[in-house]
């Protein structure tokens, strides 16, 4: 019976964990659904690996620092939006030590910056045609950017589409 209030509080932990990733993936289901797009749920907490697992989707060809650190992804979506192929999921970032650094990624496939609205603490990459933005928190969460953030990149894409074509 002494070890009651240890197991209980070690389960209240867990059942929140497992509440957190239910609530993240249910609100990346709805954003996805939104904007007509396909939701891959993944899975966050993996203890092994299969030998050919491979964390990044197969049109994802972005490489450089920090992608090619991504080990596990998980609430993977994939559509299109006013032409441009975009992909946003969450991530761990093996970055040494043991469990590594989460952070959400929104990459379109595109020849010009579309993140022209990104916070200080936001940052981009480009490689063979992605632009990524990511964002890395000292504070550990399972996730980065919240939906709200999302949308509004999501958002801002149409004016970049039509930015460009008023270009050419």
């Amino acid at each position: 019976m002494r070890f009651a209030p240890a197991l209980i509080l070690l389960t209240t932990i867990f059942v929140g964990i497992r509440l957190l990733y239910g609530i993240r993936a249910s609100a990346m289901r709805a954003l996805a659904l939104k904007w007509g797009f396909q939701y891959s749920k993944g899975q966050p907490i993996v203890f092994y690996l299969p030998k050919h697992h491979s964390p990044k989707p197969a049109s994802f060809r972005l490489h450089g620092y920090p992608v090619d650190t991504l080990n596990r992804t998980w609430n993977l979506i994939e559509g299109e939006k006013d032409g441009l192929k975009v992909l946003i999921l969450d991530s761990t970032l093996s970055m040494g030590g043991r469990s590594g650094r989460y952070s959400t990624f929104i990459a379109v496939r595109t020849d010009m910056n579309p993140f022209e609205n990104e916070a200080p603490e936001e940052n981009v990459v480009h490689s063979n045609g992605w632009f990524a933005l990511y964002r890395l928190r000292f504070w550990q969460l399972p996730w980065t950017l919240n939906i709200q953030r999302i949308e509004e990149h999501l958002e801002t894409l149409k004016s970049q589409k039509i930015r460009a074509e008023s270009v050419t």
